[in-house]
């Protein structure tokens, strides 16, 4: 049943688009019911959302109207060409809006199918194309006034606090990993669980972030903060593994000395009393772990010390800046030692899958118009327009077909309740304000729906295409000849799209999955072959940034989610420490530095090929050889032992510690 909250945003929503629908017939546009429509398509329960999307669609309606004036004046004795730009027109739109995986991106996904839109009835009759394109944006901006409107000043839901508890839901799942690896369990379930769930909740929270500038609560100037805390917990995330995969290491070998199981436990209580307090203290002990001896379990040991020292370091500013998002406290400054293993904002583009999605959406627009062109259909041009809507709206799935599917049968289903409400309703209704009232029931129905992210696009469907194929205006015109084509060109437009897109762009989650996976793997590489250091802030960025990708793909198999977090950020680790050894190399002497040239030349090799199986065994004797050349003189070479134990750790976590005698007997033999 629907919440009081349902209920009224339903309410506004639906007064919105009839208040809009009013104003469009009281000054005589053309189309009312795109103002209707648009009220459903622009609405949002958060009021940043309404905005920003509002907004978005204003400048995409504008740029879509601009270009159909452009393309049909000066094709129109050209219609096959015509519709050829048309579609090229939306294939480029779309691709640009899946480059771009902001909020913004509506605005050119709008600018392709608004020309569509308009140009497409305009292929047979192009005299008026200025005139509908104005009443267009006209229509359209009305209906995203009435909605926002209303929206923002009647009871308007913020952004903010929902976002507050997203913020403060990062803690539990971070403390709870965090005392799993420090007790060298990182691998075990519960860990497992953890990194998934802030993983998830890590990335899944950026397009939150992006809208917040647009919200009414507190929070909107506290996009910077909000943004840095984020990036607070993605770098958290790598450092967490590694700790995980050290303490284990230690366990095994019998390396975990008393003092260093001190450190630990004072760690894993400090992390638990979740206060930005007592971080000084903690240090000190930590800092103090960092003078090992040269042997294995030292090394492993000193590593752990820099690790843990990030962690803390993370946290205690993290947490005050949550204290600063959440009670008002003086923004923190940023120290400048973080700088070297916070992220930075990286987004991964995948130019193959939006592609796809550009040549399938015009090549079914293509098809359909070949078919009005050849068959002289009446209604051709509301088919066309559905394949640009249709293909358009579902680009960003891995498989859109389900989803066009599902509004083929929601609108075969809005059709039938069009043709009671048509022919059996309409005709006895003499006033505005009983069409208000009777609408009111479905009106609500579809509020609601919107309301729920489990079925925002079906209300959101049903709101556009009811509010189109009704075509409601200032007087009654209906006939059933009318009505039968408009029908008939929904049902070949959603099928036309339904049949390219099942044929070319379904691809699913587990070929996107791999794609991510790949595209991690030949960054690595890539970090190895550099002849100049890469940018491990920006490495980090990317790479969580496509482990967030990962996880709602694979969410429904959840060996599957734990896999691909583990995966990643194995290689995130692996790649890190090439950029750290690139940096170190030249300071190295000759023997190191021709040991880290082998090095980045076998695990180049490795990842090129796709690192399916455990790493080869002539790369651990290369970083064997390297270490050991390196701890005659521990303190000189210190950060270079750290990444190279690091990497030793991360690639072969189950093999024996080197035996630095022999390996020394054979330098010298050597």
């Amino acid at each position: 049943m629907p919440k009081p909250d349902e209920l009224l945003f339903a309410l506004k929503t639906y007064s919105g688009a009839m208040l809009a629908f009013y104003i469009s017939c009281w000054l005589g546009l053309d189309n009312p019911y795109w103002s209707m429509a648009t009220a459903f398509i622009v609405a949002h329960p958060f009021a940043g959302a309404m905005r920003s999307k509002a907004l978005y669609r204003f400048f995409g309606t504008l740029i879509g109207g601009t270009a159909a004036v452009i393309m049909v004046p000066n094709l129109v004795n050209a219609p096959v060409l015509l519709c050829i730009a048309l579609a090229l027109w939306v294939g480029l739109c779309l691709y640009i809006a899946l480059m771009d995986r902001s909020p913004r991106a509506y605005t050119f996904m709008l600018s392709g199918y608004t020309a569509g839109i308009i140009g497409f009835p305009a292929v047979t009759d192009p005299s008026h194309i200025f005139q509908t394109a104005l009443t267009r944006c006209e229509e359209i901006t009305l209906g995203i006034v009435c909605t926002t409107m209303i929206g923002t000043i009647i009871l308007p839901r913020s952004l903010g606090p929902v976002l507050a508890r997203r913020i403060s839901s990062w803690v539990q799942p971070a403390v709870e990993w965090a005392s799993a690896a420090l007790a060298g369990e990182g691998e075990a379930q519960p860990a497992r669980d953890a990194r998934s769930r802030l993983a998830f909740e890590a990335t899944d929270a950026a397009m939150m972030v992006s809208q917040l500038a647009y919200d009414i609560s507190h929070l909107q100037s506290a996009v910077r903060q909000v943004t840095r805390l984020r990036l607070y917990v993605i770098s958290l995330m790598p450092i967490l593994a590694s700790i995980g995969q050290r303490v284990a290491e230690l366990q095994r070998i019998g390396g975990l000395t008393p003092a260093a199981q001190a450190v630990l436990t004072r760690t894993d209580e400090w992390m638990k009393a979740g206060k930005a307090e007592d971080a000084d203290p903690l240090l000190l002990d930590i800092q103090a772990m960092e003078h090992e001896p040269p042997d294995w379990a030292g090394l492993l040991r000193a590593s752990l010390a820099v690790r843990l020292e990030e962690m803390v370091r993370i946290v205690h500013h993290s947490r005050l800046l949550r204290r600063h998002l959440t009670d008002g406290t003086p923004t923190p400054e940023t120290p400048s030692a973080e700088a070297e293993y916070i992220a930075v904002m990286r987004e991964n583009h995948d130019h193959k899958l939006a592609f796809l999605s550009a040549f399938s959406a015009a090549l079914a627009i293509l098809l359909v118009c070949f078919i009005w062109i050849e068959t002289a259909w009446a209604y051709g041009a509301g088919a066309a327009i559905l394949v640009a809507v249709a293909c358009s709206f579902f680009a960003a799935q891995d498989d859109p077909a389900p989803a066009i599917a599902l509004m083929l049968r929601n609108g075969v289903t809005v059709i039938g309740g069009i043709f009671v409400f048509s022919f059996a309703v309409l005709p006895v209704i003499t006033s505005f304000g009983e069409l208000y009232l009777v609408l009111l029931p479905v009106g609500l129905i579809i509020g609601v729906l919107v309301s729920r992210p489990a079925t925002f696009g079906t209300g959101m469907v049903i709101g556009a295409i009811g509010a189109t194929q009704l075509a409601l205006s200032n007087g009654y015109d209906v006939n059933f000849i009318k009505f039968a084509d408009s029908s008939f060109s929904l049902i070949v437009g959603l099928g036309s799209a339904l049949v390219i897109t099942r044929l070319i762009r379904s691809v699913g989650a587990a070929w996107s999955t791999e794609r991510l996976m790949r595209a991690n793997w030949r960054d690595v590489a890539a970090a190895a072959e550099a002849s100049t250091p890469l940018d491990r802030a920006a490495m980090t960025g990317i790479m969580m940034d496509r482990l967030g990708l990962m996880m709602p793909r694979l969410a429904a198999v959840a060996s599957g989610a734990d896999s691909a977090a583990s995966g990643t950020l194995l290689d995130l680790r692996v790649g890190l420490n090439m950029i750290g050894l690139h940096r170190e190399q030249w300071r190295l002497p000759a023997a190191a530095r021709a040991g880290s040239q082998l090095i980045f030349h076998r695990l180049a090799a490795f990842y090129r090929a796709g690192p399916r199986n455990p790493a080869p065994p002539g790369l651990i004797h290369a970083l064997d050889e390297t270490i050991c050349a390196l701890t005659g003189d521990a303190s000189a070479y210190r950060e270079a032992l750290m990444i190279l134990s690091g990497l030793r750790s991360v690639l072969y976590p189950d093999a024996p510690p080197p035996d630095f005698a022999l390996l020394t007997s054979e330098l010298a033999t050597t």
